[in-house]
């Protein structure tokens, strides 16, 4: 039988369920309109874990998200819009269609292309990256109003539907000092867009993504660039070898100081629970929060599990140990020890300076790989307070202590 007819009758056979259940059938009396959660629907909701919120340096709260979305069609099916509600309101927060919903779809696998197609039983997964006006117009709840294009067999008002309130974690961001300290820091890949922002793993049975807020801070010189001399020495950039502060008074939950810094380009061990990061330092800073610090220079963590350090303190030096990629310090925030198997949280730096923006990430690797100038635009600058570097924002931290 043609791949086709078998995806028609089946069409067909779930209609004709639906009818069974009187869903368009007259009643001889008027009914209730069931609630959301009652309502047949073609794909199925789902989000990772609870919508958070921060303040970036852009002075915009965004309220961050992933909306999975599973195709209960024996056919593809084709997102045509999706609107983010205030479920308490009925505002529209936010509408994604056209180009936008595209760029901020794609199926689960990070690797896969944007896309607003589901084949069937598939899952997707929408990014949102929400705009609000202020900390105050956070959301208790959100909801969406979902629409596909239509399926040939299947009635018009099966096609848009309003899915489930969804409770949003309405907490304010932990407040942190600098991870690293001086001036002309890149951070790349920090929220909401970039490799960390759709690093979605599956782990044992569950969906994490611990790297959700994570930056890559790399330090470039006086020319803007990431380093002189050979692209593929980690001691040709500036970042190596740059102390790395403790974000707050805290406890050493894990040092791990084993693993040796990897020239650029050079294959990594594969990611695991005990080689997530290389070398690196995870603080317990308290309420469920972990600071994870990454890829730290071989043999210069100073810490040990169960030590208390201070803010500023400096714990170790920036290296290259577990990844392929060149210098840099990773940071994130999460609610568990693990980098990796973890739901990542939002924080903000208490101070910073913003001195640039760099064009997005894709356009700035290969200044790394050729060690030019890195194209710096100084249009929107100067100090920020309780926010978060957005990706590409070049900025500067009170100077570090030195560290021998």
């Amino acid at each position: 039988m043609p791949r086709h007819a078998i995806g028609t009758s089946a069409v067909r056979f779930m209609v004709a369920a639906l009818l069974l259940w009187g869903l368009r059938a007259p009643v001889a009396h008027a009914q209730p309109s069931p609630p959301a959660e009652w309502q047949f629907t073609p794909l199925v909701e789902s989000v990772v874990s609870p919508p958070t919120w921060f303040t970036g340096s852009d002075g915009k709260v965004h309220l961050v998200y992933e909306l999975l979305l599973t195709n209960g069609l024996p056919v593809p099916a084709t997102v045509s819009s999706i609107a983010v509600l205030d479920a308490d309101t009925g505002a529209t927060l936010q509408r994604l269609s056209g180009a936008s919903l595209v760029s901020a779809m794609s199926l689960v696998m990070p690797t896969e292309a944007p896309t607003a197609v589901l084949p069937p039983a598939t899952v997707g997964v929408v990014w949102f990256d929400v705009p609000l006006a202020s900390a105050a117009t956070v959301p208790a709840f959100i909801a969406h109003r979902v629409s596909i294009d239509p399926v040939s067999g299947v009635p018009a008002w099966f096609m848009s539907y309003t899915g489930p309130r969804i409770a949003v974690d309405r907490r304010s961001p932990v407040v942190l000092g600098p991870p690293v300290g001086g001036a002309r820091w890149y951070a790349a890949g920090s929220c909401c867009d970039g490799p960390h922002r759709r690093a979605l793993l599956s782990i044992g049975g569950g969906r994490y993504l611990g790297q959700r807020f994570a930056i890559d801070f790399n330090q470039l010189d006086a020319q803007n660039r990431g380093g002189a001399g050979d692209p593929l020495l980690p001691t040709s950039f500036p970042t190596f070898g740059q102390p790395v502060l403790a974000v707050a008074d805290a406890t050493v939950a894990v040092a791990v100081d084993r693993y040796p810094d990897l020239r650029v380009g050079a294959e990594r061990e594969e990611p695991g629970a005990q080689t997530e990061g290389g070398n690196r330092i995870i603080l317990d800073l308290g309420d469920g929060r972990f600071a994870a610090y990454a890829h730290l220079q071989a043999g210069s963590v100073k810490v040990r599990p169960g030590d208390r350090v201070t803010r500023g303190q400096a714990m170790a030096k920036a290296g290259s140990s577990g990844t392929g990629g060149g210098p840099h310090v990773h940071f994130q925030v999460m609610d568990h020890l693990s980098i990796t198997r973890a739901n990542g949280l939002p924080f903000e730096f208490d101070a910073f300076m913003l001195t640039g923006r760099t064009p997005p990430l894709a356009q700035v690797l290969p200044y790394f790989d050729t060690l030019q100038p890195i194209p710096v635009s100084t249009t929107i600058t100067g100090e920020r307070r309780n926010a978060l570097p957005l990706g590409g924002d070049v900025v500067s931290f009170p100077a570090a202590p030195f560290m021998p």
